[in-house]
Order: structure tokens, then sequence, then C-alpha cells
């Protein structure tokens, strides 16, 4: 089943504004999926759930929001609710209060949502967004099921996403050591990141891409094991 794309768009084109939102978008996108998206209908055919930033907005369009999205399905399959940004310094804001925000500006669009929207209590989604606000805001998976087997040992590849940057990186079973093999922007993971695979050929740990696009544009995913295994 299709993964509903949680996201924020701002429509401000001075991006200094708002230092790091972009690693707090891609987080929460993550975070949004086993927590929210099987509470929603599917029958209302939703594919993109997003809050739209206005600088130039007096007030959160609550109002025209449920005009069009209330107990009607969604135009081309998009749910999206204006947010005034008009008197939020975003770059003064601890990361704390950055949550907040954010949070709470995502229980505005779910609380003004009509209960067809959803598959339980409304309620459970609010829930679950006051959860999120005071969890720790951190994901740690492996993008591959396959173990790398170097030396007698066996490794994990593993992605950790933070909203400062997500680290990639091999953690050894026998003592969860965690060797580093490279940092990125958070919200560049899912082009910069974007491997299927691994190939180890003595010291040498290949990453392999999904897509052609990233093998033609992006620096090969090449790691020594020799230099970074001590």
């Amino acid at each position: 089943m299709r993964n509903i794309w949680f996201t924020i768009y701002s429509s401000t084109k001075d991006d200094v504004k708002f230092i790091g939102l972009n690693n707090y978008r891609t987080l929460l996108e993550l975070l949004f999926i086993p927590a929210i998206q099987d509470k929603i209908n599917r029958e209302k055919k939703v594919q993109k759930i997003m809050l739209d930033f206005f600088p130039d907005l007096e007030r959160d369009k609550v109002e025209y929001f449920r005009e069009l999205f209330y107990e009607k399905k969604p135009y081309d399959g998009i749910v999206n609710i204006s947010i005034s940004t008009k008197d939020l310094n975003w770059n003064s804001l601890s990361d704390k209060e950055r949550k907040n925000f954010l949070i709470e500006k995502w229980k505005v669009l779910f609380n003004n949502l009509s209960d067809d929207y959803f598959v339980v209590d409304k309620s459970q989604v609010i829930d679950t967004l006051e959860k999120l606000k005071n969890q720790e805001w951190k994901i740690t998976s492996s993008p591959f099921k396959k173990k790398v087997k170097y030396n007698k040992e066996n490794y994990s590849v593993v992605m950790d996403i933070t909203t400062e940057r997500s680290q990639l990186a091999l953690v050894r079973d026998s003592d969860k050591k965690w060797f580093p093999l490279k940092d990125y922007e958070t919200w560049k993971i899912e082009t910069d990141a974007n491997f299927k695979g691994f190939q180890l050929e003595e010291d040498t740990l290949t990453l392999v891409y999904k897509n052609f696009f990233n093998t033609m544009f992006e620096s090969p995913a090449i790691f020594d094991l020799k230099e970074i295994i001590k």
C-alpha cells in the first residue's frame, strides 16, 4: 500500500528565515507514516496531507479549509491547510518550541477534518500527535536486511536520522560499536542516500543506489573498511 505523504510547504523564498525546517519536515514525514497513516480512511483517496506556511496571512485559514474538505473528498488526493507564520520567528525558537509549533499546527489540520477521514476516533490521532511532541525525534533503522560480514564479524548498515543531521554507519553485532561512514543533511537522505544494497570486495564496501539518476550524478558511496574499522 502506498504511503501517504505528510509534508510542509513554505511560500517564502527567503530560506534563511526557516533554517532547519526542511530537516524537521523530512523527519516528521517518516515519523507520521507508522504513527498516523493507518488511522486515515483510505477510501477518501488521500495521497498527500500538508501544511502550507504563509508569512502574509493574519491567521490560519481554518474556515476555508473546512469548506474544502469537511465531509468531501480531496481534489487530486491533496489535503492542505494554509498556516500563518506572520508572527513566527522560527530561527529564534528552541528545538522544543519548534516541535510544539509544528505539532500544534498539525493538530489544527486534523482537528478540522471531518470524522469520515479517519478509521479510528479522531482523538486517537490528536493523542498520537501529543505523544510525538514529547518524545525524541529520532529514527535509527537499517536500509538492508543483509549483514556486512567483514573480518569474521557481522555489521548492520544503519541510518541514524535526527533534525540536526543523518548519519550512515556500521554497527558491529558483537559489541554494538558504532563506525560512522558518512553524514547527510536530513532533508536530502531520500535522494542522496537512496540505496538498495551493497557490495563488499576485500576491504572495500560499496553501497549501490536504487536508481540510475543517483549513479550518474552522485559520488559513489565507497568506503575503505580497513581505515574505518580499527
